[in-house]
């Protein structure tokens, strides 16, 4: 039987990382010789910014809105007092000045759920999808 033998030289252990260095140097001329083409500077760029009428500056996002409703039933918004058909009014009048507007409902906990039903029905016909209830956490005391 033939016994060949394979030798191993020192330099096959080796991966050879001169061609990756070179693609890895001309990637980086070429991406530095592209960057400098595309820095332009503003104030040399001769750029006329449209004008308009009707820009109106930014405004601050409203907080939401607090309906109260008493245990007899009366609604108060805000602080003002008032009837079901002038929230709804009042509500639809702040969701066209801001349409992501919200509502958080206040009542006393023996108020008939009617009474918020309505309250909630007026929101849904405003328009006002985000409704949120105030509630008091209870004491271990």
């Amino acid at each position: 039987m033939l016994h060949s033998k394979s030798t191993m030289t020192d330099e096959s252990l080796f991966i050879n990382l001169t061609p990756m260095i070179d693609v890895i140097l001309t990637l980086l001329i070429f991406f530095m010789a592209a960057t400098k083409l595309y820095d332009w500077d503003e104030q040399k760029l001769d750029v006329q910014v449209p004008v308009v009428s009707s820009a109106q500056p930014l405004t601050d996002v409203p907080d939401d809105i607090k309906l109260r409703v008493s245990r007899e039933g009366t609604i108060a918004y805000n602080d003002d007092v008032i009837d079901i058909s002038e929230a709804t009014a009042r509500l639809r009048a702040a969701r066209k000045n801001y349409p992501d507007q919200g509502v958080m409902i206040r009542a006393d906990g023996r108020v008939p759920h009617q009474k918020v039903a309505e309250v909630m029905s007026a929101c849904h016909a405003a328009g006002i999808g985000r409704i949120l209830f105030s509630v008091r956490e209870v004491s271990d005391e």
